[in-house]
Parts: structure tokens; C-alpha cells; sequence
């Protein structure tokens, strides 16, 4: 049943536009098979202890002791895997958004169409049919007298029965419950959970970012054998760009705050410099650099008297007369070009292309621009620069006594930087965190920019990991809280299940940081999950708990023969679902998910059988139900013919007081 839901949910995932990718398809069809059949086994279990105490609504009943521990889990599994979309990854967003609609539709399955499978097994029984047999194989209805005798014959189960010692029944009543009512074994519960926290904290703190290239490429082929050569000597550099994003820069006017930035962003350790500067020229230095030589043409022409010096006209129109060429007309064209303006006069000898001081002539910069993108077009495809909107169209005529149509205000360009030593995730965040600072100070300053590139784009992620994630854990921490108190009204249970909760967070995230596995987006998406998960292992036992009577002692015990095989039911059952992931051909997904997923179950069932009952023994909620004779049971009530005679009693006693 679990599978045909997880396949409905897959559908309707496919239908809202959730895409699919390598996680969803290798993780999130075991991940739910697991989660969804541990409240199978709850159900399952209880409804075999109600064959011998309820004759009449069994479903109703069995619903009413198990739904809301199933409505509690399943809900916050739901709200961590909807917490993990925080995550501003979209193939992480995808994985989340998948796994959260098959917990829907498993939690629909568990809670209808699992009951009604439940329902038609229990007609058979009083059926008397034989399971897995054909109807006509019937043993004979079962009778109410015989059913009468069965319940009295098992009112005594727990103290008559005797469970062989290797089941699981055997180990809980012979050395788990007595271990767990000792002092002293209480006391190393303790102590084991204080030192599994601790390193849970220094696994925290040792912890480091990033995430190998090769994991997420199926092993075995030729690009993940490429990229686990050596990084140093293969990936260690990467292109880079400065974005001045437009409209409002104003080129012509800010070209020395944009020679500033170049020259801050060149300062970095990681930027690959040649004589302290930018190895790679931009396109305004490659600019700069054409038009002074055409300025040095537009000189020699004035020396050697081939341009009128006030009227800009020319002297000689002869195209085999040495003294002229076209770098010489061309540089008179731009001089007498200024916006949308075409004039010659008094131009020649007074305007300079560029400046002495290395400024391209503010006034005719864009008729410049569309000049040298059109004729030195190489050096604008040789810088990078990737201009948008692209200059006007134009051809260059030599003799043509005409302006050089200005280009619009770019609202894109790239200023090029090649980076080098980004061995690891750690220098790149740094290089990443360098560059940033650069960027946002001249942002700030009027020059609107931002970094890009491969580094940026695959690890500027990590810069904001460490809050997304809290946020991310604190919303769904929070959420625990508020859905266990709502459901269950009582804030004192749901703060035991948060602390455990969060407790056992904590420490699967110090076993990842112990043991080498990274944090990165995917194990982030594992550690969010986790607090979701961990509610499997401790919910069930803080309700039956709550509902159980007797001193604290007692009532853990109660909870613990009542909940104890279902959680390892569940907890087992987990790991036999994402067990397939050990053989994914993803290194990442056996790293981060089989792995990791494997340590919170076990981290789980440890803290959910050991440290929380011992939690519950010693300041564990009251219950919710206290006898007034001061017992831990509730006293039977009467035959329903004596209800009726004291109930005819009480109103005739009512009428006589009247009259």
C-alpha cells in the first residue's frame, strides 16, 4: 500500500511541475517506504492486543489509541521536509517538496485505507476463516460466549504469559525494563547521553563546508574518474567577472571609480595579477588603449598639415597620398562626434580622444564605444565584455564626413579576473567573502556591481548555510512544539519531545562533523529531516506515557511494554527502506543519506527508548488521568443492568424530593 501511495504522490508531483532529479529518484522512493511503514507497524501491533480486550468497535478503538501518535508523527516529518524548501537550492527544493507530498499521501493510506485492510481481516476472524485461505474454509463463527472466555482467559496476559528470551518481547520484560528501573544504570544513560551531546557539540564546531564534485556523478564513469584527480593540480582555477549592472552607472563620468574597483577586486590573494595588476585586460582599458593610437594618427596628420586646424576640414582627398590613412579619419570622425552631434570646428587640436591622465573624453565616449566595438571587434570578443544592448549598427567609411552614432547606456558589462589556489570549499568561501566585500563597498558608493562566475555560482551557497539551516531547524523545532501542545494540550510533553528532539540533532550533526562528512546543502536538507524523524522515536512513548496511571516509575514501565516493539519496529523498518541507498551509484547519496540516515536511526532508538524514559521516570508530566482512590487503575464499571437499576433509583429519589 505504501508503494502504490508513494507512486500516486510521485504522479501528482509530476503533474504540479516538481522536478526530478537524481535525489528524488535514487532517495525519495526508499525514504518514504520506510517512514511510512513505521506507523503500520504501530497499528498493526495494537490491533493485535485488542483482539483480546474489545468486542465491538475494535477499529474505533484501535484508531482512538493509535491517531494521534500517528497524526503527531506524520505531521512533523511533513513540516521538516517543507522547513528544507527554505533551502535556496532547487534541486534540494525539488527533493523536499517530493518527500513531503508522498508523507501526505502515505498519512492518507495509513490512516483510511490501511484501517479498512484492518477491518476486513477482523470480519474474517469472526468469521473463523483461515487466513490466506478461500471463504469456505471456515472454522465456524465465533460465538459472543466464546469471545467472553477468550478475554477472561487473557485478562492476565502481561503476568502469564511467558516470551522466549531472544524475541524481542523477552528481552523488554526480562532485562530492559528491570535495567531501566535501575539507578545505576540510569545514571550511565545519563552520563553516555551528556558525552554523546559533548561530541556532539566539538563534531559541530570541527565540522567543515563543501562538497566533492565527483560525489554527485555516478561512479564508475569517466567525468567522476576526471574529477577526482588531484584538485591542486587540476581545479584550482577558475574565471571570474565584476558585473557593472546598469542604467544608472555613468560610464563616461565614473571611469576612474570603475579603474578603482578593477584595481581593489586585483588586490585579492586569489586573483592572478602580472606586475600587481589584473593579468587580463577589460574592455575599457582595451578601448583606451585603440583610441590613443588613433590619437597618435590624428596627430601626425595635424603635423604634416593634412587637417585644416579650425574647421577640421582636409586638405588632401587623395587616397594614394601616404600621408593619410584610415586611422587618421577615423580619429577625426570621433573627434568631431559628441552625442548626437557632428562638428569639426575648433575640435581638431583642442579635444584629445583620451587625456593625459588615462580619461577617455567624457563627451563622445559612447560615439567611441560603438567606433571601437564595430572596428577592433576582436578586442571587445578578447575582453569579455558581453555588452548589452549591444552599440548600433555601423560601417566605417573613410570618407564620409558624417557622426559616429553614440550607443545607448550600457546595462551590462563584464570586467574579467582569472582566479587561482581554490583547492577546497574553505578558500573559495573566503575568496567568495573578499570579492563580496569589494563589490557591496563600491555598490554602496554609486557604482552598482556584483561578482560572478563558477565559484560563485556552485559555492556562494555556503556563505548563508549556517543561518539557513538554523532558521530552517528552528521553524521546524518550533513547529514540534506547537503541534504536539495543540494536539495533545499539554506544553510539558512537547518541550520533553523538542529537547530530545533538538538533542538528537545536535548529536547527528557532531557524527557527521567526526566522521568526514561535509556540510553542504545535501547534508543540511539530512539535519533539517532529522528533527522530524526524531519525533518518530519519541512521541509514541511521551503519549503512552501520558495516558498511562501509577507513580512516574510505573507509568514509564507501562509505556515502555506498550511502545517499546513498535518503535523498533519502526526504527528498523526505516533502515531496511533506505538500506537500497548503500548501492546507488551516487557516492553522495550513499555518503549523505544512506550514511547519515543510518546513524539518526540509531541515534534515535537510543534516545527515544533509553535517555527519554529515564527522562519520564524521574520529572515526566502527570497524567492525564488520576483515580480518586488513589490507584494506578481505573475501576470497571458496572454491569449495564445495575447502571440501569441506580440510575431508576437516583430519579425516583429526585421525584420523592420534589413532591
Amino acid at each position: 500500500m505504501i508503494t502504490f501511495s508513494s507512486i500516486a504522490g510521485l504522479g501528482l508531483s509530476s503533474m504540479i511541475g516538481v522536478n526530478f532529479n537524481a535525489a528524488t529518484t535514487q532517495i525519495v522512493p526508499f525514504l518514504t517506504l520506510g517512514l511510512g511503514i513505521d506507523d503500520m507497524f504501530l497499528l498493526l501491533h495494537n490491533y493485535q492486543d485488542l483482539l483480546f480486550c474489545v468486542r465491538k468497535n475494535e477499529i474505533g478503538v484501535l484508531l482512538k489509541e493509535t491517531g494521534m501518535s500517528i497524526c503527531i508523527t506524520s505531521f512533523n516529518n511533513i513540516l521538516a521536509f517543507v522547513a528544507g524548501i527554505i533551502l535556496p537550492i532547487p534541486a534540494l527544493r525539488s527533493f523536499c517538496a517530493q518527500t513531503a507530498i508522498l508523507l501526505c499521501f502515505n498519512l492518507f493510506t495509513t490512516m483510511f485505507l490501511f484501517p479498512a485492510l484492518i477491518a476486513s481481516d477482523l470480519r474474517r476472524r469472526k468469521a473463523g476463516i483461515r487466513d490466506m485461505t478461500p471463504p469456505c474454509m471456515s472454522k465456524g463463527k465465533i460465538t459472543p460466549t466464546e469471545s467472553t472466555a477468550q478475554v477472561m482467559s487473557t485478562q492476565n496476559i502481561h503476568e502469564e504469559k511467558h516470551y522466549a528470551w531472544y524475541t524481542l518481547e523477552g528481552i523488554l520484560h526480562r532485562w530492559y525494563i528491570p535495567m531501566l528501573h535501575n539507578k545505576v544504570a540510569k545514571a550511565i544513560i545519563i552520563i553516555i547521553c551528556c558525552l554523546m551531546f559533548g561530541f556532539g557539540c566539538v563534531g559541530l564546531y570541527q565540522s567543515k563546508l563543501g562538497l566533492e564534485l565527483a560525489d554527485v556523478l555516478p561512479e564508475g564513469t569517466a567525468p567522476s574518474a576526471f574529477l577526482k584527480a588531484p584538485r591542486e593540480e587540476y581545479f584550482s582555477f577558475y574565471p571570474m567577472f565584476i558585473v557593472l549592472k546598469g542604467p544608472h552607472i555613468d560610464y563616461p563620468n565614473q571611469q576612474t571609480k570603475i579603474e578603482e574597483l578593477r584595481a581593489k577586486v586585483a588586490e585579492s590573494d586569489f586573483v592572478i595579477k602580472v606586475d600587481g595588476k589584473s593579468s587580463e585586460p577589460y574592455w575599457m582599458s582595451l578601448m583606451r588603449i585603440w583610441l590613443i593610437s588613433l590619437q597618435t594618427e590624428l596627430d601626425k596628420g595635424f603635423e604634416k598639415g593634412v587637417i585644416d586646424p579650425i574647421n577640421g576640414s582636409l586638405y588632401i582627398r587623395s587616397t594614394t597620398d601616404e600621408r593619410i590613412n584610415d586611422e587618421m579619419l577615423l580619429a577625426r570622425r570621433l573627434v568631431c562626434s559628441y552625442g548626437k552631434k557632428y562638428n569639426c570646428t575648433g575640435r581638431i587640436n583642442m579635444v584629445r580622444l583620451v587625456d593625459d591622465s588615462g580619461i577617455i573624453n567624457p563627451e563622445g565616449f559612447y560615439n567611441y564605444l560603438t567606433a571601437w566595438y564595430h572596428v577592433d571587434n576582436m578586442m571587445y570578443y578578447v575582453s569579455q565584455a558581453a555588452f548589452f544592448p549591444t552599440p548600433p549598427s555601423w560601417g566605417f567609411d573613410p570618407w564620409a564626413d558624417e557622426i559616429v552614432p553614440p550607443a545607448e547606456p550600457l546595462y551590462y558589462s563584464q570586467i574579467p579576473f582569472y582566479l587561482t589556489d581554490l583547492v577546497d570549499t574553505p578558500p573559495i568561501v573566503k575568496m567568495i567573502k573578499e570579492i563580496r566585500a569589494v563589490s557591496e563597498k563600491f555598490t554602496d558608493e554609486g557604482l552598482p556591481n556584483y561578482p560572478a562566475g563558477l565559484a560563485f555560482t556552485f559555492w556562494e551557497q555556503y556563505l548563508h548555510l549556517t543561518k539557513n539551516l538554523a532558521t530552517a531547524i528552528t521553524i521546524i523545532g518550533g513547529c514540534v512544539l506547537l503541534v504536539i501542545s495543540v494536539i495533545i494540550f499539554n506544553v510539558w510533553a512537547a518541550a520533553m519531545v523538542a529537547i530530545v528532539v533538538v538533542s538528537m540533532t545536535i548529536e547527528l550533526a557532531g557524527f557527521m562533523g567526526l566522521f568526514g562528512v561535509k556540510m553542504n546543502p545535501i547534508s543540511a536538507v539530512t539535519l533539517i529531516t532529522a528533527v522530524g524523524i526524531g519525533v518518530e522515536f519519541t512521541a509514541h512513548v511521551v503519549l503512552a506515557f501520558l495516558t498511562s496511571l501509577g507513580t512516574r516509575e510505573e507509568r514509564m514501565e507501562s509505556a515502555m511494554r506498550h511502545m517499546f516493539i513498535p518503535v523498533v519496529h519502526g526504527g528498523l523498518s526505516t533502515l531496511l527502506g533506505i538500506i537500497m541507498l548503500a548501492f546507488s551509484e551516487f557516492d553522495f547519496v550513499v555518503k549523505y543519506f544512506f550514511v547519515v540516515m543510518t546513524a539518526l536511526i540509531l541515534i534515535g532508538l537510543f534516545n527515544g527508548l533509553a535517555m527519554l524514559p529515564v527522562m519520564l521516570s524521574i520529572f515526566g508530566p502527570p497524567c492525564e488521568i488520576q483515580p480518586t482512590d488513589g490507584s494506578n487503575m481505573l475501576s470497571p464499571p458496572p454491569p449495564l443492568k445495575k447502571q440501569h437499576h441506580q440510575k431508576n433509583e437516583k430519579n425516583a429519589e429526585i421525584i420523592t424530593g420534589n413532591l
